[in-house]
């Protein structure tokens, strides 16, 4: 009985190919936290904070076959005056490459809940996030949603 339960500490502690399992960088941890917040910001509607965001350059936005590049004071115009915040939001399928010190791109996919009465979307996202000033934000962003049903 003590071996089985030595074994399965071991399994639990091995990876699948025999290495143990990484702990998180802090570069990790970082964009995490980052994405994180920035789904907690949505859930909150806290417009301010999620155009805080943003990179100060301007934003380029992608998406069901548009490009734009946004300023970053219109982009928080759009946040704090005519955006609506959905009834609810989740991340599903996430992951996120470091690129550099100062890149990462982020890839997945979030579900969307605009209307009360209305199913959840499913959306695919992908970003270029840039390091600047100490904080991520976000350079480009590619949220791509089914039309309405």
């Amino acid at each position: 009985m003590k071996f089985r339960l030595v074994i399965a500490i071991l399994a639990m502690s091995i990876g699948v190919f025999g290495q143990a399992t990484p702990k998180m960088s802090a570069a990790e941890k970082e964009i995490r936290a980052f994405f994180d917040g920035y789904a907690e910001d949505l859930r909150q509607h806290r417009t301010e904070a999620i155009a805080d965001r943003y990179d100060r350059r301007g934003t380029y936005l992608l998406g069901n076959g548009g490009k734009e590049l946004v300023s970053f004071e219109d982009n928080k115009r759009y946040y704090t005056t005519k955006w609506k915040g959905p009834k609810s939001f989740v991340w599903k399928d996430f992951s996120f490459e470091i690129i550099s010190k100062t890149a990462v791109v982020a890839i997945g996919k979030f579900e969307w809940q605009g209307e009360k009465d209305v199913a959840p979307a499913t959306c695919s996202y992908s970003g270029l996030l840039i390091k600047t000033s100490g904080k991520w934000r976000i350079r480009v962003e590619d949220e791509s949603c089914p039309p309405p049903k």
